[in-house]
């Protein structure tokens, strides 16, 4: 919870009671959670929701500022995009903030395209292979 809250704090976002209630209890809401850690610190994070008709939700994505640029965020968005493969499902989906330009970056390098601008948010899809 300390790194959600950090990174949010980071974009000028606040703990929200509805958005954040996966929070609570993660695997009540994931199919799949990874983090990494430094040590017993918690440095960054992501999570995939059960597909439904095929699709996942990428959801969590976060990494701690400090240990950004280093592949900590590749290696987790791709064990993610792996283990939805493996499952055998066709399509990841995920949305970030438009002024969060690297995340933007990180996705876009790992083939997803952006399907539409909803106000502040971006959302991606990923189409998985055949």
């Amino acid at each position: 919870m300390n790194l959600v809250n950090d990174v949010h704090a980071e974009f000028g976002y606040s703990y929200d009671p509805v958005l954040d209630a996966d929070l609570a209890d993660p695997p009540a809401f994931y199919r799949h959670i990874w983090v990494a850690r430094m040590g017993a610190s918690v440095v960054g994070s992501v999570a995939l929701t059960s597909a439904k008709d095929g699709v996942t939700t990428l959801k969590r994505m976060y990494l701690r500022p400090e240990f950004r640029g280093q592949g900590l965020g590749r290696n987790l968005l791709r064990t993610a995009i792996e283990t939805a493969v493996r499952e055998g499902w066709k399509q990841i989906v995920l949305d970030t903030g438009a002024h969060q330009q690297n995340a933007q970056r990180l996705y876009e390098s790992r083939g997803f395209r952006l399907d539409r601008r909803d106000g502040a948010s971006m959302c991606y899809s990923k189409e998985l292979g055949k």
